[in-house]
């Protein structure tokens, strides 16, 4: 629209502009056939006019001549004929029987005449429905195009969202094994690695969950049939030793079943509120020794007696972790025969050694994962835990951003490492 504005603004300007010079040229040429001493007629004006090949009308004093039928005063613009009363030269666009015409006045008042040139403006309406047409033509071609390329570079940018789109819900469907494509695009690869990263760690979550749901189940079914079991004996049994054995039965699955029950509680706080607890400044090695103290291993410490170890931690998160590892060493590996606590490069290092037979290579990993019973576990039924007690202590230490690993004790057992690095 703006192109076509400066155009038409153009086109006008220089259309009025030869108008006036071929209006200004008749003129002279009327100025000089009837410039003289002489009378001037009707019929010098008319010849006069006839040598322009114009079509003009003439205004001589107070009377109006013209060499065409159609054109006489009336067809004047009033403001033409005011203006060139003043001795100025205007130019005004009119439009006699549906034609256009530059109607142009010039004074020539040496002679008291004033000549007015009507000058066709068909080839300028012409140039300018041309103009028109081009300029429409153009702008459908270009919207179009530009609509195309918009439509075209916007499926570009969607088509990966609606990748996205489709590949969470189809995991929201339950096809946890769906990923997205990456591609070879170095804007979008990122968005995809991270996706497809996330929807992992989801289906490993996932699977852990369902594992874990099912270790419970069986972990619970395992008392209950039991006590199910001593119950029966109980009601049929025909001496009081019988009895007593069934009642002795049904009290150690209660306790099973109590700190299996306190266990899960204590996981299940862990997954609700794993940023739950604040950290402090405290003394490490003091809980180590309340702790060995407490399961009666005190002479496993190695540290010096009062000397302190401080470091920045959850100190009950810290206790679970050293009474589980004091647990698990009593319970599989022969009792703690080395306990160590120290803090070296902003690094707390806390090492237990027990005197077990150690664990497998295998097992160095999985051991940490909940209800997971390790070889030396399996052989000792008299000892089997809940098989959750290592798994708190990978949770817990995680919470502290730490890490923990077993490797082999250089007194032929299992050492359990934890480091946790300062908070900074």
């Amino acid at each position: 629209m703006a192109t076509y504005q400066v155009a038409r603004w153009y086109l006008l300007d220089q259309r009025q502009e030869l108008a006036v010079r071929q209006a200004v040229l008749h003129s002279r040429v009327i100025a000089g056939e009837l410039s003289g001493e002489r009378v001037v007629t009707a019929d010098d004006v008319v010849a006069a006019l006839n040598q322009t090949r114009g079509r003009a009308v003439v205004r001589v004093g107070d009377d109006w001549y013209s060499a065409v039928v159609d054109l006489n005063e009336s067809r004047v613009p009033s403001g033409i004929v005011s203006g060139t009363e003043d001795g100025q030269a205007l130019r005004q666009r009119v439009t006699l029987n549906g034609v256009p015409y530059f109607v142009v006045g010039v004074p020539l008042s040496s002679l008291d005449i004033t000549y007015v040139e009507f000058v066709p403006a068909v080839e300028y309406e012409r140039t300018l429905r041309t103009l028109g047409m081009v300029l429409t033509v153009v702008a459908s071609i270009t919207t179009g195009l530009g609509a195309l390329a918009g439509w075209l570079l916007s499926r570009r940018v969607l088509r990966p969202i609606a990748a996205v789109s489709a590949t969470a819900e189809a995991m929201s469907g339950g096809d946890l094994r769906r990923r997205l494509d990456v591609g070879d695009d170095p804007d979008l690869e990122p968005v995809a690695k991270s996706f497809n990263s996330m929807a992992e760690s989801l289906q490993e979550r996932i699977a852990r969950e369902q594992r874990f749901t099912a270790d419970v189940s069986h972990e619970l079914r395992t008392p209950l049939t039991a006590m199910s079991a001593a119950v029966s004996l109980a009601k049929r049994a025909s001496s009081p030793e019988r009895t007593d054995f069934a009642v002795d039965v049904i009290a150690g699955q209660v306790e099973h079943l109590q700190h299996l029950t306190l266990e899960l509680l204590e996981l299940s706080r862990i997954d609700a509120q794993r940023s739950d607890g604040e950290k402090e400044l405290v003394d490490v090695a003091a809980i180590v020794r309340r702790q060995a103290a407490a399961q009666g291993v005190l002479e496993a410490v190695i540290l010096p007696e009062g000397l302190p170890v401080v470091h920045t931690v959850n100190p009950l998160r810290f206790d679970r972790i050293v009474a589980n590892l004091l647990e698990n060493a009593r319970r599989y590996g022969g009792g703690p025969v080395a306990i160590d606590c120290r803090r070296s490069n902003g690094t707390l290092r806390v090492v237990v050694d027990d005197a077990g037979p150690g664990v497998a290579e295998h097992e160095r990993t999985s051991i940490f994962e909940r209800f997971h019973r390790g070889s030396v576990e399996a052989a000792t039924d008299d000892a089997k835990g809940t098989g959750l007690g290592l798994s708190l202590v990978d949770e817990y230490v995680r919470l502290e951003g730490g890490s923990v690993w077993v490797e082999t004790s250089p007194h032929g057992g299992a050492r359990f490492v934890v480091e946790i690095p300062e908070v900074l």
